[in-house]
C-alpha cells in the first residue's frame, strides 16, 4: 500500500487544525463582511452600508442562536418525505443491477481479485450515494421558492438556518440509509466472490526422502480453481502451507483415516484482512555502504520508492521502535513489499534474491542474513526467529537470543540487500512493517464506509449551502465544481512547496509558467533547466502566482483524502487517528457550509 506520509496522533494533530480551521473561518467571515459593505455602499454609501452589514451579522447571530431541534427535525423529516417522493430508492435497484452483472467483467484470475472486488463496490458505493445526495440537495430548495411552497414554511416561526440545517439533516439520513443497504450489500458480494476451495489427492502429494532414507516432508499442487493452483509444501507432521498466488495462501493440513491419509486445504489467507503493522523509519546505504539520504533513482517520475543496487553494500535500513518480547514472543513477523527494477532480463520466472538482517541499533552486532526471492505484487512474510545466527569473530557461528541481544530498548534494525549484481530493489518507508496482529474485516470494511459517509455529509452540506442562492443546474455546477478543485488540493500543496524549496522530485515540471515553457519547448519534466536568468524569474513568477492558489485550495475539501479503501483494498486496519481527523475535517466543513448558507438564505429575504 503506497503511504506517502506518516500517520500524525489524533492528540498532536487536532491542536494545529483546530488553529488553522479557526484563522481560515475569520479570514473568510473578513472578506466576505469587507465584499457586502462594498456591494452594500455603491447602492446606499460607506456609513449605511456598514451599519446594515453590522446589523445583518447580528440577527444572523440571533436567529441561529434560537433555533429549535423540534423545528429543524420536523423540518428534516419533510426532506425524508420529499426524497422518497421522488423515488430516491430507485438507486437501490441500479445498485443491484451493477452487482449482478459485475462478475461479467471482474477477472477473478486478476493479480490480486479481493483488491479488485474491493475497489469496484466502494467505488460504485461511493459514486452512487454521493451523486444522488447531490442531486437531492441542489434542486430542492429552488424548486420550493420557485412553486412558492417556501413561503408556507417562511411564515410560520421558522427560521432560516432551520431550514438549511433541517435539509442537511434530511437529505444525510437518505444517504446514511442508502449507503447502510449497499454498504451490507458489497460486503457480501465481496465475501462471496473472493471464496473459492482447492483440492488436493493424496496422489497429488509427494514424499520427500532424507539422506537416510526417512520421511523428511510433502511437497505436491492444489487444483485449479478461479484460474489458479497452489504449490505446496508441508512438514513430516502433515501441517503446512501453500506458496502465495494472486494475493493469497491456504493452510494444508492431513487427516489419517479409516480409507487412508486424506488432505484439507483451508480457506483463502491474505485476501481479506486487516493487518496491524508497526511501522519504522528507513534510511540507505549507497554501493560503497557509506550512509546516504535516498537510494539510486532507476529513472521513474514517481519518486515514491527509491532502489538499492544489487551485488554492492547498498542496503536499506529500517529502525523499528516499541518492540517488546511481550508483544512478538514467537519472534518478529516481518512482511515486505519489493519492488525489482531488472538492467537484464535473465531469468524472469526465477526472481531476484535478497537478503534480510537484523541489527541491535546500540552495539551494531548483527545476525546472519536469511535469504528470500522478492515477489512483486505482492506481500511476502518472514518470520525472524527467536534465536539467530551470528558471525563470531573467528569466523565461526553461535546462536544468540533475538531480545536479549538484538532488540535495544525495543529499537531494532531490518537490513535489506539485493544479492544478484546489475539488478535493483525497490522500497518506500511503509513497504517493510512487523505485523503486531489482525483485526476483524468486516469490522474495517466498516470504517472504510465511514469514508463515504464523510464524503456524502460533505456533498449533501455543499449542494444545499449553493441552492441558498443559486438555481438547482448552477448549484449542481457550482458543487461538482468545487468537488473536482477538492481532488487536486494536496497536489498544489505540493507543488507549492516545491516551488519554494526548490525540490522538483516532490513534483516535476514546475509551475504554471514553467509547465508552460516545458510544453512549448518539449522539454521533459524530469530533466533540470539551466539557471539562467530567465528561467530565475519564471520560477519566482511561478511561486507568486503558486501562493493565492495554495491558500484557495485549502478551502476546498477533497473527498478522495476522505477515502480510506486503499487501506482496505490493502489488507490493513484503518488506524483510529486517521478517522478521527476525518471525522473532525468533515465536520469542520459541516458547519461552515451550514453558516456560509444560512446567511445567504436570510440575505434573499424568501417570504417578501
Amino acid at each position: 500500500m503506497v503511504l506517502e506520509e506518516e500517520i500524525p496522533k489524533f492528540t498532536a494533530w487536532i491542536g494545529p487544525a483546530f488553529v488553522t480551521w479557526l484563522f481560515t473561518a475569520a479570514l473568510v467571515a473578513v472578506l466576505a463582511s469587507a465584499l457586502a459593505w462594498l456591494v452594500q455602499s455603491l447602492a446606499y454609501g460607506p456609513l449605511a452600508a456598514g451599519d446594515r452589514v453590522y446589523r445583518g451579522v447580528l440577527t444572523t447571530l440571533a436567529d441561529l442562536a434560537g433555533m429549535s431541534p423540534r423545528r429543524i427535525w420536523a423540518l428534516a423529516r419533510l426532506a425524508i418525505q420529499e426524497s422518497l417522493r421522488r423515488n430516491v430508492l430507485v438507486v437501490l435497484g441500479l445498485f443491484a443491477v451493477i452487482v449482478l452483472f459485475a462478475g461479467w467483467f471482474l477477472d477473478p484470475t486478476s493479480v490480486n481479485p479481493g483488491k479488485l472486488y474491493l475497489g469496484f463496490i466502494l467505488s460504485a458505493t461511493n459514486l452512487l450515494v454521493c451523486l444522488v445526495v447531490l442531486v437531492l440537495s441542489v434542486f430542492s430548495l429552488p424548486a420550493d421558492i420557485k412553486a412558492k411552497a417556501i413561503q408556507t414554511v417562511t411564515t410560520k416561526p421558522v427560521r432560516t438556518g432551520e431550514i438549511v440545517l433541517g435539509r442537511m439533516l434530511g437529505f444525510g439520513l437518505v444517504g446514511t440509509a442508502l449507503l447502510a443497504l449497499m454498504g451490507t450489500v458489497g460486503w457480501a458480494f465481496v465475501v462471496r466472490s473472493v471464496r473459492h476451495d482447492h483440492e488436493l489427492v493424496a496422489a497429488d502429494m509427494l514424499e520427500l526422502k532424507a539422506d537416510d532414507g526417512s520421511t523428511s516432508g510433502y511437497e505436491g499442487r492444489t487444483s485449479l480453481a478461479r484460474g489458479h493452483r497452489h504449490r505446496v509444501e508441508a512438514g513430516i507432521d502433515g501441517v503446512g502451507r501453500t506458496d502465495t498466488v494472486q494475493g493469497h495462501r491456504h493452510t494444508v493440513r492431513a487427516v489419517d483415516g479409516a480409507g487412508g491419509r486424506t488432505w484439507e486445504v483451508g480457506p483463502p489467507e491474505g485476501l481479506l484482512e486487516a493487518r496491524k503493522p508497526l511501522r519504522g523509519t528507513l534510511r540507505f546505504l549507497d554501493r560503497q555502504g557509506k550512509p546516504s539520504t535516498k537510494g539510486i533513482s532507476v529513472g521513474a517520475e514517481w519518486s515514491y520508492r527509491q532502489y538499492i543496487e544489487g551485488g554492492s553494500l547498498a542496503a536499506a535500513i529500517w529502525t523499528f521502535d516499541g518492540v517488546g518480547e511481550r508483544e512478538f514472543a514467537a519472534g518478529l513477523p516481518l512482511e515486505m513489499i519489493v519492488r525489482v527494477f531488472r538492467t537484464y532480463k535473465g531469468e524472469i520466472e526465477k526472481g531476484i534474491a535478497g537478503s534480510v538482517r537484523v541489527r541491535n541499533p546500540a552495539t551494531g552486532l548483527q545476525s546472519d542474513p536469511i535469504y528470500f526471492t522478492a515477489k512483486e505484487f505482492t506481500i511476502d512474510s518472514l518470520l525472524i526467529p527467536r534465536q539467530v545466527g551470528v558471525t563470531t569473530t573467528d569466523g565461526g557461528t553461535r546462536q544468540v537470543d533475538l531480545f536479549r541481544d538484538i532488540v535495544a530498548d525495543g529499537r531494532v534494525e531490518v537490513v535489506l540487500q539485493c544479492l544478484e549484481p546489475a539488478q535493483y530493489y525497490g522500497v518506500a518507508q511503509a513497504d517493510f512493517y512487523l505485523r503486531r496482529g489482525s483485526g476483524s474485516f468486516a469490522f474495517n470494511y466498516l470504517k472504510s464506509c465511514l469514508g463515504i459517509w464523510f464524503s456524502m455529509l460533505i456533498v449533501t452540506a455543499l449542494g444545499v449551502m449553493f441552492s441558498t442562492f443559486l438555481a438547482g443546474p448552477v448549484a449542481l455546477l457550482a458543487a461538482l465544481s468545487v468537488v473536482l478543485v477538492g481532488q487536486f488540493r494536496e497536489f498544489i500543496q505540493r507543488l507549492f512547496e516545491s516551488q519554494v524549496t526548490g525540490d522538483s522530485k516532490l513534483v516535476p515540471g514546475g509551475g504554471p509558467i514553467e509547465s508552460l515553457y516545458r510544453i512549448v519547448t518539449q522539454t521533459s519534466i524530469t530533466l533540470e533547466l539551466d539557471p539562467s536568468p530567465a528561467v530565475n524569474a519564471m520560477k519566482a513568477l511561478d511561486t507568486v502566482l503558486l501562493a493565492p492558489m495554495r491558500l484557495g485550495a485549502a478551502l476546498f475539501p477533497s473527498l478522495s483524502a476522505l477515502g480510506t479503501g486503499d487501506f482496505l483494498a490493502g489488507g490493513f486496519d484503518i488506524p483510529f487517528d486517521l478517522l478521527g481527523a476525518h471525522a473532525v475535517e468533515t465536520f469542520g466543513y459541516l458547519v461552515a457550509f451550514f453558516l456560509v448558507g444560512a446567511v445567504c438564505l436570510r440575505s434573499r429575504e424568501v417570504a417578501a
